[in-house]
């Protein structure tokens, strides 16, 4: 082939011999291995259908052997976290409403108390008053009855006091009389 190697003007006996070490040499050459840039980063042979293949069988065995049980735990704790919060916001809703309650009992039984205060306070003043009013009562009904016997006292005696007095008096009269002579 004369595209390979120039014409070297000679013999047959050369050519024949340059056309053999030609074809030699393209033979050499086209079974050394191909250079690392042939493919380079792109080279579409049978090692990425193996890649893709070791790939998404990875992908398989750690999605069943440890992304499944490892999501399950973790929806597991997050369903029980979920609880646990729902139960705390229920208690502490539970617990302002019993504090809701509990504050409205007490003002409610602090106005009872205070209304039940001023009403024994009015009753215990008005029973004062009243065992006042009876004893004043009393003590001018036994005033009065002491006044009316020392009264009738005093008018017994004023009576019995005249008779003696007009009884002295005579007495004295008579003897004042007989003392002077009369």
């Amino acid at each position: 082939p004369a595209f390979l190697l120039p014409k070297i003007g000679g013999n047959a006996a050369t050519e024949d011999k340059t056309h053999l070490l030609a074809a030699g040499g393209a033979l050499m050459v086209a079974s050394m291995p191909a250079p690392a840039y042939a493919g380079g980063m792109f080279d579409f042979g049978l090692t990425l259908p193996f890649v893709a293949l070791s790939f998404l069988t990875m992908m398989f065995v750690l999605n069943a052997l440890w992304y499944a049980p490892m999501t399950e735990e973790v929806d597991e704790r997050n369903a029980k976290l979920l609880q646990t919060l729902s139960d705390a916001t229920d208690m502490l809703a539970s617990a302002d409403e019993m504090q809701v309650k509990y504050t409205a009992d007490i003002k409610e039984a602090r106005e009872k108390a205070a209304q039940e205060l001023a009403e024994a306070r009015k009753a215990t003043e008005e029973a004062i008053a009243k065992e006042e009013a009876t004893a004043n009562a009393l003590r001018e009904a036994e005033a009065n009855k002491f006044r009316a016997k020392l009264d009738a006292e005093m008018k017994d005696k004023m009576a019995n006091a005249e008779k003696t007095i007009q009884e002295r008096q005579k007495d004295f009269v008579k003897q004042s009389l007989a003392a002077v002579g009369l």
